[in-house]
């Protein structure tokens, strides 16, 4: 069983056709506007972490920040490059484990979003993974998740997404469904094992993907735990959606757990 589902990030362009209704500007300001009211000002550099197509870096470098997209595959740094190139906009990669890069300046904000989180499998590289991004902030700097709300991971009441949907972009139709019967979850370790499918029709050709990975689901108690254990971050506010951004509660509109972090300043004597 793959990690993460890298099989289906091999294929950059119908990924991307798959996720497009990301209204991306929109988030990106729910970013700016947590920043500005947590750290203070605009943002002037930017790291995207599991990155993918690099959307929201993308995004941040139209506006005029310094960007960089990271991302473990380097079909999708390679995607991420050519769509900012046909954007003309100027934008960083990285291929690195999320967990285990250094980059040459410290970014103001950092962010891992599409509950890229659940590939954490364990509190080890949880912890390693904060550490890691905290090395890589300035001082003050913020870090915002975008993870799975709890509810879906114990199924409590309705689920907050949807598990299949279809989406076309210059005739390029992608057919993706996340999940699917006969998946196990772990109530112990809290991870499930998931199928993902993805099914494309185009102008060059058409196929099928099957692959199934590990993904952990985590409660925002003990994700807290985790963030005061790493020693490098506080928590400064928890949104249940970016777009819009509205509170993190069981109401219907939050989909998500967001946390936002800082990075926590030295003290000094």
């Amino acid at each position: 069983m793959d990690p993460h589902h890298e099989a289906l990030y091999q294929h950059a362009r119908c990924y991307d056709v798959a996720f497009s209704f990301r209204d991306v500007p929109a988030e990106c300001d729910t970013l700016a506007a947590l920043f500005a009211r947590h750290a203070g000002g605009t943002v002037g550099s930017m790291l995207e972490l599991a990155a993918g197509p690099g959307r929201h870096a993308r995004e941040f470098a139209r506006r005029g920040a310094t960007a960089t997209a990271l991302d473990a595959v380097p079909a999708m740094c390679d995607y991420a490059l050519q769509r900012a190139s046909e954007d003309g906009v100027a934008l960083q990669t990285v291929v690195a484990d999320m967990s285990d890069f250094r980059l040459p300046q410290p970014v103001q904000l950092a962010a891992l979003l599409m509950d890229s989180a659940s590939y954490l499998l364990d509190n080890d590289t949880t912890l390693r993974h904060l550490r890691c991004v905290a090395a890589n902030l300035v001082d003050g700097g913020l870090y915002v998740l975008e993870m799975c709300h709890p509810r879906d991971a114990f199924a409590v009441g309705t689920p907050s997404t949807q598990t299949t949907w279809t989406r076309e972009v210059d005739g390029l139709r992608v057919e993706t469904q996340w999940g699917a019967e006969g998946d196990v979850f772990d109530p112990i370790t809290q991870i499930e094992e998931v199928t993902a499918t993805m099914r494309w029709t185009g102008p060059d050709g058409s196929g099928e993907l099957v692959e199934r990975a590990r993904q952990r689901r985590c409660t925002a108690n003990e994700f807290d735990a985790l963030v005061r254990a790493s020693g490098c971050f506080e928590i400064v506010e928890w949104l249940g959606s970016l777009a819009p951004p509205v509170p993190f509660d069981n109401q219907k509109a939050a989909w998500r757990m967001v946390p936002v972090l800082r990075r926590i300043r030295p003290t000094t004597a």
